[in-house]
């Protein structure tokens, strides 16, 4: 990238915590938001998940989503800098693809606008329903808006809820979902979360979003084909050109990783593939182990995690690469970079 845009996690709702310092904090300790959700498999064999604690039970699909959006934006309209009114900034909302099971989306902003008693700006709007992957799409969208001038900042608005019955159905039936019998799967969740892009940072742990890499995988998940990874090398292998710098310089990776042990070879492909130079240590961290998949939502989520990391301290190093996939092989992966700060007390 030319220069950077900084970016800014606003508001999180998830699993364990509904604000990003309280998520950051529990995914860090190891906190398990997994519970048995309502739904069963078969045999009544219970299914784990990572449902939003604040979110009632009986409600499913769209009133889900809608709900979920409402109490993340609700908690952040108070916190962006007042220099970026959110009721007047571009929004690019990211959900699920549509080739997967889902609620309707279509008018979702317009349902949510009706509860918040205010409206979203109309111009700009983008609704990005490209799951995983779309986060990362959207702030490659951001970053161009804000390089072009065509807006000084965006905001990246995702959700998705991956423990809606229709996709445990999907989910099940394509053998992926982890059961007690089946230990290589995945384990759903859901979250909602907002993200301020900004060109200059508004607050000391602003990210600088130093590169965004894309790529396709025709070995996926749902199919047998032989994994050699070439779809997350590409978008790895992009963002970090676009940043500038080489794999062994990336102090930890994150990843949307939930369960499955095509993601994790997946990773491993791309970080033997990539690394020119050995380093003591390259970490890798997978917030589902405590929230579970949380499809279109997790980008997000990594993102707040890393904002966290260096603003808490504990960050180990000054760059973080974060990449995700979707099971019909969209790859995507961004390079971010943060000032390494001493660990509060």
């Amino acid at each position: 990238m030319n220069s950077s845009s900084y970016v800014t996690c606003l508001g999180l709702i998830c699993a364990v915590g509904l604000e990003p310092e309280g998520a950051a904090a529990a995914i860090r300790a190891g906190v398990s938001g997994l519970t048995a959700l309502p739904t069963v498999g078969n045999a009544n064999e219970p299914i784990m998940g990572g449902a939003v604690p604040s979110i009632a039970a009986s409600l499913h699909g769209r009133e889900r989503v809608v709900e979920m959006l409402v109490q993340v934006l609700q908690a952040c309209s108070g916190r962006a800098d007042g220099t970026f009114p959110l009721q007047r900034l571009p929004v690019l909302l990211c959900t699920a693809e549509p080739e997967r099971p889902q609620a309707r989306l279509a008018g979702l902003l317009p349902a949510v606008e009706s509860r918040l008693g205010f409206s979203l700006a109309r111009e700009g709007r983008r609704h990005l329903a490209r799951g995983h992957v779309a986060v990362f799409e959207a702030l490659d969208l951001a970053h161009q808006a804000i390089g072009n001038g065509s807006s000084s900042a965006c905001l990246v608005i995702a959700v998705d809820s991956m423990i809606d019955a229709r996709n445990l159905l999907w989910l099940e039936r394509a053998g992926r979902l982890k059961r007690g019998s089946r230990s290589d799967g995945v384990i759903p969740g859901e979250a909602a979360a907002v993200a301020l892009v900004s060109k200059e940072p508004v607050s000391d742990s602003s990210l600088a979003l130093r590169g965004v890499g894309a790529g396709q995988e025709t070995a996926t998940v749902l199919n047998d084909a032989p994994q050699w990874g070439e779809g997350m090398k590409c978008a790895v292998a992009a963002a970090l050109r676009q940043a500038g710098i080489p794999m062994h310089e990336v102090a930890f990776r994150l990843s949307d990783a939930s369960g499955e042990a095509y993601t994790f070879e997946d990773l491993a492909l791309v970080q033997a593939r990539l690394m020119s130079r050995t380093r003591e240590c390259q970490a890798l961290w997978h917030p589902a182990s405590s929230v579970g998949d949380c499809g279109a939502a997790a980008g997000l989520l990594q993102l707040a995690w890393i904002e966290q990391a260096f603003a808490r301290g504990y960050a180990p190093g000054t760059v973080a690469l974060a990449h995700s996939g979707s099971a019909g092989g969209a790859r995507a992966a961004a390079v971010f970079s943060g000032s390494r700060k001493g660990p509060r007390r």
